[in-house]
């Protein structure tokens, strides 16, 4: 079964944080597993920590840095474009029962759009 995805859309600073904060508390406390998916349409961007080992491999030229630990795993990794929606959630969300993915604009995934102003609905 494909994880149900819901895109939420909107201006920068028109509340999807807060939404989506709310969203993960409503359907956790319900007991589902949650995902989250962030879209970062500025280019690149840095999770890591300057100075520290991973950021250090980062830097020298991986394209593939992971970070591992007994509670978590992430994974840094060079893109070659825009990501497939489909494909980050077949391989980074198939074990959560559902997915809140901030921005994915173009997506063809239902949404939740966040307006200023109803004249905000004609950009979404």
């Amino acid at each position: 079964m494909k994880t149900p995805v819901i895109c939420i859309v909107g201006k920068n600073k028109s509340m999807k944080l807060t939404i989506m904060q709310e969203l993960i508390l409503k359907l956790k406390a319900r007991g589902l597993k949650v995902g989250a998916l962030k879209y970062h349409k500025h280019g690149d961007f840095e999770i890591d920590i300057e100075g520290k080992d991973t950021w250090k491999y980062a830097k020298a030229g991986a394209d593939a840095v992971a970070i591992t630990s007994s509670v978590k795993f992430a994974v840094i990794k060079k893109a070659s474009g825009e990501p497939e929606i489909d494909d980050l959630i077949k391989k980074h969300f198939a074990d959560c029962n559902i997915v809140l993915a901030d921005g994915f604009t173009l997506s063809d995934k239902p949404r939740i759009i966040v307006l200023d102003g109803v004249e905000d609905i004609e950009i979404f």
